[in-house]
């Protein structure tokens, strides 16, 4: 059975299909975006697709868990559901930025936001909020264009001395897995 996911493999959704993995036969699929899977159902048909409730797209906007989870009733069958911590999230801000960016994936412009918020860094000169498909991405983007801030997963290790962290949080996610009629 294949089970597709968000990749890519340091992903938080590539570590909870692992951990899904080991009490299930199933091969693991991974995809650049949810976008990617859940425009393409058709395709996956009799096959399995793992994904947080926490999932939100910021290019279509019908296109996030409540929605995927009412809408696609008929075509999605429900048939797991478990929590697991997500792996540490960190805000990172450059010191030394060139953009006066903030990235994000779009399921956690929230924390994002509301840190903004309490730094009093949301008003006309505090940096726009951008978005990329996974947290690696999130990482990858904001190195490559000397962004000032990024709320990724925890590297091991941060690769610049500029780089400092701003906050760390620990939240749990529900992950669904759903069998594609």
């Amino acid at each position: 059975m294949k089970l597709h996911t968000l990749g890519p493999d340091s992903t938080d959704s590539a570590r909870a299909a692992r951990i899904y993995q080991n009490d299930h036969d199933v091969e693991i699929i991974l995809h650049d975006s949810f976008e990617e899977i859940l425009l393409q159902l058709d395709e996956y048909s009799g096959e399995q697709i793992l994904m947080p409730v926490a999932f939100k797209s910021k290019k279509y906007d019908h296109l996030n868990w409540a929605d995927i989870n009412y809408l696609k009733w008929q075509q999605l069958q429900m048939i797991d559901v478990f929590d697991l911590p997500l792996l540490p999230l960190i805000i990172l801000e450059n010191t030394k930025y060139n953009l006066n960016i903030a990235r994000t994936h779009a399921a956690t412009e929230g924390l994002l936001k509301q840190f903004l918020q309490d730094e009093h860094l949301d008003d006309a000169w505090g940096p726009s909020i951008t978005f990329s498909s996974s947290k690696p991405k999130v990482y990858d983007e904001f190195q490559k264009h000397g962004e000032r801030f990024a709320l990724i997963s925890k590297p091991e290790q941060l690769p610049k001395a500029e780089y400092v962290i701003r906050q760390e949080l620990q939240p749990k996610m529900v992950w669904v897995v759903y069998q594609v009629a």
